[in-house]
């Protein structure tokens, strides 16, 4: 005997249209009512009634099918194109980068990377149906690549905020899909005869996998390693350096898609476009930053007009001298020593005030033994300020106790220490 699945939807959208309601209803079993479905609404004589729980609707909804067309219509017009407007003068002004980003309120704030607006106080935004609005800079996050805008005269009317769900939850091999402007500022859709020229799309959407959580050490070598031929900064010293991971993701990130949201199969966005690139070592080497980090940023930004990063002054995973990738492939293959060590202190730092010193050995962080430098340096990005470091050091053959309270980074400290 066949149960349509008609039947199990319908069950599926009554437990979602029911919420609080449907607990006085529920039986003993914890089973939403039964769902009694008439011959025009799809069931059929012979077919049962179908009882639906509702972890059972939970599991159904993640495994039905998603329509890709339908999930970009629902979000696209929460999308935008980002133009950054440089002034070069009391008369003119310029584009020189187009990027991409989303609306998150009515009130008119959009996220789009640092990398794309960071620089530039003001922005032209452009929405699905080609109408524009000026955006200014509220405030910019280039250690999670991530800046805010907001429209100078945003009409609630006609805005349409993206939901943002939770990166924290995102696993390896989930659907994602990736919305933006990829192309060239010369105009969109104007003329394709020089395709190398002229490929403005004033949206496109690309579909994949997640393919797994990336540290951002990697992220911040393979960007150095593309960027060093195009003038990039020194090795450590480049946007995103505090992040405590990245998403590496399949889904294509050409030029323009920058700044753009990464959704999931319900259409909430879960990370930030942000690099793309297919090299010889890596294909499909593409990234992506958790939404999570830059939700924190805009809160704080909302709510307290500032947005600290935990730090310790503590250099571990690789001295301050090293300044290109070639440096810290030997540096970590030939010379880096096993367990946690401090390989530089920042002056006027929690740990410069604790007096450790480059050389000292950490024995065991908060009476637990030592994590790998890489893990250590995440469990303080993701801390909060005022946290407490107990640290066992050995210095030599001295072995002693220090205690370190996280403070936040300052803005001058531009470096790879945690």
């Amino acid at each position: 005997m066949v149960v349509r699945l008609t039947v199990v939807l319908a069950a599926v959208l009554l437990v979602a249209a029911v919420g609080s309601e449907s607990a006085s209803a529920r039986s003993d079993s914890g089973q939403a009512p039964t769902v009694q479905a008439t011959e025009g609404e799809g069931l059929a004589a012979g077919d049962e009634w179908q009882t639906v729980n509702e972890d059972e609707a939970k599991r159904i909804l993640r495994e039905t099918p998603i329509n890709v067309a339908e999930l970009v219509e629902k979000v696209k017009r929460g999308v935008v194109v980002v133009q950054p407007i440089n002034i070069v003068s009391a008369a003119a002004a310029e584009v020189t980068i187009l990027g991409s980003g989303f609306v998150i309120d009515k009130e008119g704030h959009i996220i789009t990377n640092a990398h794309v607006a960071g620089k530039s106080s003001v922005a032209q935004i452009i929405f699905s149906d080609g109408s524009s609005e000026r955006a200014t800079l509220v405030a910019v996050a280039p250690y999670y690549d991530t800046a805010l805008l907001k429209l100078d005269k945003p009409n609630p009317d006609k805005l349409f905020p993206v939901s943002l769900g939770d990166s924290d939850r995102v696993r390896a091999g989930e659907v994602a899909l990736a919305m933006g402007s990829p192309g060239a500022m010369e105009g969109f859709n104007i003329d394709r005869s020089d395709p190398m020229e002229y490929w403005g799309l004033r949206q496109t959407a690309t579909m994949r996998v997640v393919s797994g959580r990336d540290t951002d050490l990697t992220f911040e070598v393979m960007q150095h390693f593309y960027n060093r031929y195009q003038g990039g900064a020194q090795f450590g010293l480049s946007y995103s350096m505090n992040l405590p991971y990245v998403f590496r993701i399949q889904v294509p990130i050409n030029q323009g898609n920058s700044g753009g949201p990464l959704f999931n199969r319900k259409g909430e966005v879960i990370a930030i476009n942000t690099w793309g690139r297919s090299l010889p070592v890596a294909q499909q080497t593409n990234w992506a930053v958790p939404i999570n980090f830059a939700k924190n940023f805009v809160v704080e930004v909302l709510e307290h007009k500032r947005h600290d990063v935990p730090w310790l002054g503590i250099h571990c995973i690789f001295p301050p001298n090293i300044t290109d990738v070639e440096s810290f492939t030997e540096f970590r293959e030939l010379v880096r020593p096993e367990g946690l060590w401090v390989m530089a202190v920042e002056k006027e730092s929690p740990a410069a005030l604790a007096g450790l010193q480059d050389g000292d050995q950490i024995l065991t962080v908060n009476g637990q033994p030592p994590p790998t430098p890489e893990d250590f340096r995440v469990n303080v990005l993701l801390g909060e300020i005022g946290e407490e470091y107990v640290l066992d050091i050995l210095r030599g053959n001295n072995e002693f106790e220090v205690r370190l309270y996280t403070v936040p980074k300052p803005a001058y400290v531009v470096n790879f220490s945690v």
